[in-house]
């Protein structure tokens, strides 16, 4: 009988083992919490004839098992890659990557192909097992895929047919060399598309315009390119508030310079009329419009979704009023460019809570942003000293390290005035892994936190 070893037992390393049984395989789950330890995963690697071994995300690559794999030449696959193996290839890959968004925009994607009648599924990032779809074998139309930098690592096998970088900010730096190797990683997406696919490109984000500059990156898009932009330029484009989207999808708009602008363009919808609000957003539906015209959704559907669809749990969610005190659960801001783009969202008095891992990020933007627009900071989490030495460094005196969430919001309880028209943001721009599982459950915390001691 054929034999793996999966690496992992979150929800991708589960859904592996489901379809590698499926499959005929002996299955071996290492996870030092819940599997097989990682001293037992390397007595069976040394004894046992591996055809593989199926690596979760989360796991480094200088982890002791994968070292010793590479020494005896053992093949070590990502669950991506091994559940697109084992899909059925008529189905169309929809996939997005990026450092911020990419989560509203593949499950509003998913969202949006459903609510125009289409048989679809979301996998990958957004916390449902690529490998657990495949194995469920459900029928399809299209799959929409949100890929992190981890599930494109190792020279990534999945053929999308639309794909699509909505922004790249330094991010992870404690895993990678440098920041271009971040980005660079991010391009895997495009690697096995060939040139009747379709390449979204955000013509706003600078980091990704400079890296298309060179050749060894240029070349790995292959596919047809739409272009998209919150300004007057590209295929889809915003202009005097309404979203454009040219008739003829393989020109731009700069094309045109001498035409008006209705004989070439159409409008879909004005921006004043998204449900999602903010200017992220607006980015995110911008790639969702993108992709929703490759795939004939009619601008009928499209207006209507956009119009009505709901932001997500933990994005800037608002769950929570004491008088006129608004509480916004941004736990999903897990980096300094999406916490950026939240204090961004709010013209009223800002109290921010912020704080979790260090990443090893440079956080001088993130600070310079808070001395211009937040009137307080509570602090909590590893990284806690840093921002307060950042902070005091550019004479930011507004803020009270009070190390949990608990501990916060007592004090907002016997301290804070709640009459004030202002909102409470919760958006930690970092991850919090040394207080919680992960973004959800330090959201849920949050929320029910609130609810306990403030409401």
């Amino acid at each position: 009988m054929k034999k793996a070893l999966v690496f992992g037992a979150g929800l991708s390393g589960q859904g592996a083992e489901e379809l590698l049984k499926k499959k005929g395989y002996t299955v071996y789950l290492v996870d030092d919490k819940s599997g097989m330890t990682t001293k037992e995963g390397i007595e069976i690697l040394e004894n046992k004839t591996l055809e593989f071994i199926v690596k979760s995300p989360g796991i480094s690559w200088t982890a002791e098992l994968l070292v010793k794999a590479k020494e005896k030449n053992v093949k070590i696959i990502s669950e991506i890659d091994l559940a697109y193996n084992y899909m059925d290839k008529k189905v169309k890959i929809v996939s997005f990557t990026g450092t911020n968004g990419k989560t509203t925009t593949s499950t509003k994607m998913y969202e949006l192909l459903s609510f125009a009648g289409k048989r679809a599924r979301l996998a990958g990032n957004a916390g449902f097992s690529f490998a657990k779809l495949v194995a469920d074998e459900v029928l399809l139309d299209y799959i929409v895929l949100e890929l992190s930098s981890y599930q494109l690592e190792n020279d990534p096998q999945v053929h999308s047919y639309i794909a699509g970088i909505i922004n790249l900010t330094p991010d992870h730096l404690a895993r990678y060399n440098s920041v271009e190797d971040y980005y660079i990683t991010k391009f895997n997406i495009f690697d096995k598309q060939i040139e009747q696919d379709f390449v979204l490109i955000n013509l706003d984000d600078e980091k990704f315009a400079g890296l298309y500059e060179k050749k060894e990156i240029r070349e790995k898009i292959k596919a047809k390119k739409v272009y998209l932009s919150q300004k007057k330029r590209g295929t889809i484009f915003i202009h005097e508030g309404d979203i454009f989207v040219m008739k003829d999808m393989n020109t731009k708009i700069e094309d045109y310079s001498d035409k008006d602008i209705q004989d070439v363009a159409e409008k879909l919808v004005s921006v004043k009329d998204l449900s999602l609000k903010g200017k992220h957003n607006l980015e995110n539906m911008l790639f969702l419009i993108g992709a929703g015209k490759i795939l004939n959704i009619s601008n009928e559907n499209m207006e209507q979704f956009l119009k009505k669809t709901k932001a997500l749990e933990h994005r800037l969610e608002n769950f929570f009023v004491k008088e006129n005190t608004t509480f916004i659960n941004d736990s999903k801001g897990t980096n300094v460019e999406s916490t950026l783009k939240a204090i961004d969202s709010f013209d009223n008095k800002i109290i921010l809570i912020l704080g979790g891992d260090d990443k090893k990020v440079p956080n001088d933007e993130l600070v310079k942003n808070i001395k211009e627009k937040v009137d307080f900071v509570y602090l909590m989490g590893d990284n806690a000293p840093l921002l307060e030495m950042n902070m005091e460094k550019i004479g930011y005196k507004n803020y009270k390290n009070l190390e949990t969430l608990e501990n916060i919001l007592n004090y907002l309880k016997e301290n804070e005035d709640f009459s004030e028209d202002k909102t409470v943001l919760f958006s930690p721009a970092t991850s919090s892994f040394c207080q919680f599982k992960n973004f959800e459950h330090r959201g849920q915390v949050f929320k029910d936190l609130t609810e306990k001691i403030l409401g």
